[in-house]
C-alpha cells in the first residue's frame, strides 16, 4: 500500500491537468444533432426485402421510429467514457487531499507543499527552516500516515462490498 501512496502523491499534478482536461472536453463535448442523425440514417439502405404497403415509405417510417433513440445512445457512448473516468480522477484526487489536510499540522504543511503546491525540497526546507533530511523525515512519517488512511479506505470499501 506504501508504494500505491507514493505512486499517487507522484502522479498528482499529472492525475490533475487530466481531470481539467477531461472537465473541459466534456463542456465542450458536441453532440450530435437531430438533423445530423436523420440525415445519416437517410442515406442508408435497408436490409432485406422492401415491401410497401403505404404511402408512407419503409425508410422514412424506420428514421422516424429510430432516430431519438439512436441519437440518445450515440451521445451517450461519447460522454459515458470521459465522466467515469473524471468521477475516478475527481474521488482520487480528493481523497489524497483531504488526507493530506487531516494528518498533524506540521506533516500537512509539509505535504501540502510538496505534493499540492509542487515546490521543490529546497523551497520547502528553506520556507520552514529545516534540513532537507529533516524534511525527508517529516515526509517518510507523513507517507506512513497517508498509507494508514488508504488502508482503512480500502477496508472499508471491502466491508461495503462484503455486506
Amino acid at each position: 500500500m506504501k508504494g500505491y501512496v507514493e505512486k499517487i502523491i507522484s502522479e498528482y499534478p499529472q492525475m490533475v491537468r487530466e481531470r481539467e482536461h477531461l472537465k473541459k472536453q466534456m463542456e465542450a463535448q458536441e453532440f450530435l444533432s437531430a438533423d445530423e442523425l436523420i440525415s445519416a440514417m437517410s442515406f442508408s439502405h435497408p436490409d432485406g426485402e422492401r415491401v410497401q404497403s403505404s404511402d408512407l415509405s419503409d425508410k422514412t417510417a424506420r428514421i422516424a421510429l429510430g432516430y431519438r433513440e439512436k441519437l440518445e445512445r450515440i451521445n451517450e457512448e461519447l460522454i459515458v467514457p470521459m465522466q467515469k473516468r473524471y468521477a475516478v480522477l475527481d474521488n482520487e484526487i480528493s481523497f489524497l487531499e483531504d488526507a493530506i489536510c487531516n494528518l498533524p499540522e506540521d506533516l500537512a504543511y509539509v505535504m501540502q507543499a510538496l505534493v499540492i503546491e509542487g515546490l521543490t525540497w529546497e523551497e520547502v526546507s528553506q520556507e520552514m527552516f529545516i534540513s532537507v533530511t529533516k524534511l525527508q523525515k517529516l515526509r517518510k512519517a507523513a507517507i506512513d500516515n497517508l498509507t494508514r488512511a488508504y488502508q482503512k479506505r480500502e477496508s472499508e470499501q471491502i466491508r461495503i462490498l462484503l455486506s
